[in-house]
């Protein structure tokens, strides 16, 4: 059977974790292309904020970020966890992050929440398969 663990950090929690700061922290484009990459399906279905989004636009979408922001992670949280049998399973992330304009100096703190469901293939290698975000900005400053 299955578990549910909400009381510690999973293996699924510190996966994402290691997979946002590639994509997300860093500074490394190279890197943070490989992740995304490797990281996730190339069927992936992803939705934000209520709208689908094909896997290129994401991808396209997180660069542009990169290339405009520095980002900061504040705050991240495991909410809950399934893991299936077998390893994979399904996270509810929290997190929360600054997006400091690389031109006017402004920063935005962004609260977000994630759901994805991750597999688990037959290298050992998880892969998220489908993932919901909702994103919502909390304020500006300069």
């Amino acid at each position: 059977m299955a578990t549910s663990c909400e009381s510690e950090n999973s293996a699924l929690f510190k996966w994402l974790s290691e997979y946002l700061h590639n994509l997300l922290f860093q500074p490394d484009d190279e890197l943070a292309f490989n992740t995304f990459e490797t990281c996730v399906a190339k069927d992936v279905t992803m939705k934000i904020n209520h709208d689908y989004i094909p896997r290129q636009a994401y991808f396209e979408h997180i660069m542009d970020d990169r290339a405009c922001h520095g980002l900061a992670l504040i705050s991240q949280k495991q909410l809950k966890v399934w893991e299936a049998p077998g390893g994979g399973g399904s996270i509810i992330y929290e997190g929360e992050l600054v997006y400091n304009d690389k031109k006017t100096g402004e920063k935005e703190v962004c609260a977000f929440v994630m759901i994805a469901d991750i597999s688990k293939g037959d290298d050992g290698n998880f892969t998220i398969v489908h993932s919901t975000e909702m994103c919502h900005a909390k304020f500006k400053e300069n």
